[in-house]
């Protein structure tokens, strides 16, 4: 029996809804636990996602239904930014609970997931900024202004656990094994400027737009106002059930690329990308996200062992409290 079994909002979407959303570039609702988990898997999981976690073959198709080429690109972007931004909550988590549980001595294969953890996140902001600046203005800045005028990527939950690690102050146990770590986080930096100078050159974020015109929320009101524009909620989950939600997006996001590159046909802002976005670097990891997110899920689910093999002990959970870090810095392009 599937550990996803029941009425969870994962288990039913995994039962009942013919592809994600339930139509073409749907949107589905994220539920994260209030202290991140370490992925699981289970035997459901495994069949439904083989071609992401490495136990069928890997033919490069998407399932059944996978996506035709998008003919709106309103909705396509729209679907973007709330689904990419969605799994870099994701990879935010799991970034956080390698670098709370990181040991003495560092596996290296450790550190070097969690180097593909921030490209993942460098691919997520280059995923989600791949609108054009056009469609930027006229849908999601507004969208995010009619939310909360002064909304902004440093009420992102997510974010505060990892921030300086994005910032290259690392845990003491990644110590001499952590340059390719650092050159991700610089490189990281990097994007997230260029993309800045892509939607937004030379106009202020909505949080500097407003200042001294609004009154300043307290740090959980602005999380959840956060979490509720990204339909994203917070409760208890599974290891069983957060993997499903990760693997279901890296599939569609996969899906997507596959149906329309990077940069649509319906309305490519490829044009628009400015010298930072145009380094052999970033333009690696443009080509390599569908290969980047397949490793991602096989370092983030394991597949379940064979059943005379005794299961593998889950790290310990971070033992952060779920609002207990500070909302500071830029955890999101999209303000």
């Amino acid at each position: 029996m599937s550990a996803l079994d029941g009425n969870s909002t994962t288990g039913l979407l995994e039962a009942d809804v013919a592809g994600f959303g339930g139509h073409a570039y749907g949107l589905e609702p994220l539920v994260l636990p209030p202290v991140p988990v370490r992925g699981g898997d289970d035997g459901h999981l495994t069949r439904r996602y083989a071609e992401l976690l490495g136990t069928g073959p890997d033919t490069g198709t998407g399932p059944p239904g996978a996506l035709d080429a998008a003919d709106c690109a309103d909705r396509l972007f729209w679907f973007r930014w709330i689904t990419g931004h969605q799994l870099a909550f994701m990879l935010w988590q799991e970034l956080g609970r390698r670098a709370a549980g990181a040991a003495v001595p560092a596996p290296p294969e450790e550190v070097a997931a969690a180097a593909r953890l921030v490209r993942g996140y460098s691919a997520m902001l280059l995923y989600t900024a791949s609108c054009t600046r056009e469609v930027y203005h006229r849908v999601i800045r507004p969208s995010m202004a009619l939310h909360h005028p002064a909304f902004s990527g440093a009420w992102a939950r997510d974010y505060g656990p990892v921030r300086a690690l994005l910032r290259g102050r690392l845990p003491a146990a990644w110590d001499g094994r952590s340059d390719a770590l650092l050159e991700e986080c610089a490189l990281n930096e990097a994007v997230h400027e260029g993309i800045a100078a892509k939607l937004v050159p030379g106009a202020p974020s909505l949080l500097q737009s407003v200042a001294g015109d609004s009154r300043a929320l307290p740090r959980d009101v602005r999380a959840v106002l956060f979490d509720t524009y990204f339909l994203t909620l917070r409760a208890p989950c599974s290891p069983a059930e957060v993997a499903a939600q990760l693997l279901r997006r890296i599939r569609v996001v996969r899906d997507d690329l596959a149906a329309n590159g990077l940069y649509p046909a319906v309305a490519s802002s490829r044009a628009e990308k400015p010298d930072a976005l145009r380094t052999p670097r970033v333009e690696e990891i443009e080509r390599a996200v569908p290969q980047l997110l397949g490793r991602i899920a096989r370092d983030c689910v394991r597949p379940s062992p064979p059943e005379h093999s005794a299961p593998v002990p889950a790290s310990p959970p971070s033992p952060a409290p779920a609002f207990g870090h500070p909302l500071e810095g830029s955890g999101s392009h999209g303000a």
